[in-house]
């Protein structure tokens, strides 16, 4: 009731439907835990300034706060500045410029902040034509969760029913907003390694930040500790992404990444994604620069992690078959939890009888006990980077692969298959649902095949000995997918091949052509 008061009490204006409100409703179905759209009038899903205009009001009605300050930071994207700037009108809120999503929630969490609440504008690893907003609320020192979001995009497209936007000048905030949160990756680094001057000396680091927002932590936190960071590449902001998508999980971005450490001979490559929650790493001390990313960072930051003591270790559902064991091995449980970062890190934060060392997810994103659960990939990094400094006192020729020490059990193949759905985004849960009718049914005729146990997201069914697969829906995109790991080349084919028949009934609604490929590939 609060904030429907203060929603009333914020409006300067009344008029018939404003024509964002449909746009707000839609995005409302289609968001998870960001806003996030198309800047297109044509598309489906739009986001435009407009419409940000609201979200901005819809979010300061949403805090139940008139008066505080809230800080607005965006990623390179050509349409950042225009979508801020109407989010900054509508919220009344401080432009902090160029930033990155975890500087945002930090500048929330530090001590002796005044702000209630924190946006960055960004679509994270989405192509160019994409943006969003992520929220931050202090009073819950979090990100907004998905029915949260939802609440704040029915009061805006409530307000955006009675009034038009209004015009008025916006602020800055102060000089230097991301100082503190620069000043705190460098220190993580000193204090995962253990020497306090300059604990990267010696280590040629080759960070490529996809031309997105993470160029910094290449000259503002790696070279002020004596790394040598001469290698890096693409750490100009640049909002057309010109060279790559700024994803550690795009198969460009990681080639780009592993050809310009074999060119350097770094003994690290670090890719960061546009906002930089994410992470993935190379290492590029083996006979040829080999991933650190997916399943090999999971592990490794959960080994670092469970090096403080045992704990619980929150992961996605589509981590390796090995990975349970693999943690309970260095004395942790593995929590397979949901896909989405928003879930695994509320997850991690409710564990009882005390909170999960780490969340992290498969893709990149990670979220730490000790970093007060920012979802942050340059905290990530710093943390390993450190680790790795740490070894290498000792062992000065040690790479990342060597920490882990091979002892992660990794499959032969590892694929996800994606399945348009050809009606769009509101018909994907209808979609899901006939996935997993489809995957139960080859389950049931299937005498190998046994479902999980425990299903937290989508349905996940182990085939075999030791291979997997799980039928889920994309969050954000018009696609339900099937990803699974096989111990033997031409597993994956197999799987795909068993399932098929199964699916054949809903061609009509589902795009099978990506699976049918796979089925015929072995």
């Amino acid at each position: 009731m609060l904030r429907t008061v203060l929603a009333a009490a914020l409006l300067h204006t009344t008029h018939a439907l404003a024509p964002p409100a449909q746009a707000l409703r839609t995005l409302a179905k289609t968001s998870g835990d960001d806003v996030r759209g198309i800047t297109s009038p044509e598309a489906e899903n739009a986001l435009l300034p407009e419409s940000a205009y609201f979200v901005g009001l819809g979010f300061r009605a949403w805090l139940g706060d008139e008066q505080t300050p809230i800080f607005v930071g965006r990623d390179p994207r050509s349409s950042s500045d225009e979508i801020g700037e109407a989010f900054c009108r509508g919220a009344s809120a401080l432009d902090a410029g160029p930033a990155t999503t975890p500087a945002m929630l930090e500048s929330l969490l530090r001590d002796g902040s005044k702000a209630c609440g924190a946006c960055m504008v960004t679509a994270s690893h989405l192509p160019k034509e994409w943006n969003g907003l992520k929220l931050f609320s202090a009073k819950e020192q979090r990100g907004l969760n998905k029915k949260e979001v939802k609440e704040v995009l029915g009061l805006a497209a409530d307000l955006a029913d009675m009034m038009e936007p209004v015009s008025s000048d916006v602020a800055s905030a102060e000089a230097g907003f991301m100082d503190e949160y620069v000043e705190k990756l460098r220190k993580t680094i000193i204090d995962t390694s253990g020497i306090s001057a300059t604990p990267l000396k010696g280590l040629q680091v080759c960070v490529n930040a996809g031309n997105g927002a993470g160029g910094f932590f290449a000259t503002s936190v790696l070279a002020p500790l004596g790394a040598d960071v001469s290698s890096s590449v693409n750490l100009e902001p640049d909002g057309a992404f010109p060279n790559h998508p700024a994803n550690p999980e795009d198969k460009k971005h990681v080639q780009a990444t592993i050809d310009a450490v074999a060119a350097s001979g770094a003994d690290v490559g670090v890719m960061l994604d546009c906002d930089v929650d994410r992470c993935g790493l190379i290492d590029g001390t083996t006979s040829k620069p080999e991933p650190v990313n997916r399943n090999r960072l999971v592990a490794l930051a959960a080994q670092v992690a469970l090096e403080d003591g045992n704990g619980v270790i929150v992961t996605d559902p589509v981590t390796s078959g090995g990975m349970t064991q693999f943690i309970e091995q260095r004395g942790g449980t593995h929590d397979r939890f949901k896909m989405g970062y928003r879930n695994v890190i509320d997850r991690a934060a409710d564990t009882k009888p005390e909170p999960a060392l780490l969340a992290i997810e498969t893709s990149g994103h990670s979220a730490w006990r000790s970093n007060n659960f920012v979802d942050d990939g340059c905290y990530t990094a710093a943390k390993l980077l450190g680790r790795l400094a740490k070894a290498r006192v000792d062992k000065p020729d040690c790479g990342l692969l060597d920490l882990l020490g091979g002892s992660l059990k990794e499959p032969k193949e590892s694929i996800k298959v994606k399945m348009p759905v050809k009606a769009g985004l509101e018909r994907v849960p209808d979609a899901e649902v006939k996935l997993c009718d489809a995957l139960k049914a080859c389950e049931t005729a299937t005498v190998s095949w046994a479902m999980e146990p425990v299903n937290h997201d989508g349905l996940r069914c182990s085939v075999g000995d030791g291979d997997w697969l799980i039928a889920r829906a994309s969050l954000h995109e018009p696609v339900v997918s099937l990803q699974m790991e096989a111990d033997d080349a031409g597993g994956t084919a197999a799987i795909c091949a068993a399932v098929l028949p199964y699916l054949e009934p809903f061609a009509e609604d589902i795009d099978l052509a990506e699976l049918e490929a796979v089925a015929k590939s072995n």
